[in-house]
């Protein structure tokens, strides 16, 4: 069976240790291991950065809603905003082998969202609202 928690949050990087504690919380109620709860965690921190930073512009007056359901083994994670549009499948992963002079600023939470979690889905609903879904198995 299936449980579930919802949260929103203001757009404030200040939230990014509360999230991560309820992601960390959760990933042990799913029976996930230290290293795979601390993947979740990464995950979602930084699609929370990007949700805060780019998507609400750091306006603590804007929301975004974080919805977490799990079951053994599995848990996802949706972040729900309306914020600036952004489409992630347009960026290209990153030269994760060239020099850290030579490689762009930014551009690397898509990428770890991506390679942390095993399910990553980006999807708008008919209100405009932006939703990013990530899923992890165990």
């Amino acid at each position: 069976m299936r449980q579930r928690l919802s949260f929103e949050f203001p757009a404030d990087t200040g939230m990014l240790a509360k999230i991560g504690e309820i992601a960390g919380d959760v990933g042990g109620k799913a029976g996930f291991d230290h290293a795979e709860i601390s993947d979740i965690q990464l995950a979602v921190d930084e699609a929370c950065t990007n949700t805060i930073i780019h998507g609400l512009k750091k306006d603590p007056s804007r929301i975004f809603r974080l919805m977490i359901q799990w079951r053994k083994h599995e848990i996802e994670i949706q972040i729900h905003e309306s914020g600036e549009p952004f489409d992630p499948n347009a960026t290209r992963d990153p030269d994760v082998k060239a020099s850290l002079e030579d490689r762009p600023i930014g551009g690397l939470g898509v990428y770890f969202v991506r390679k942390l979690m095993d399910e990553v889905e980006y999807l708008n609903d008919e209100n405009g609202i932006k939703i990013l879904r990530m899923l992890k198995r165990k």
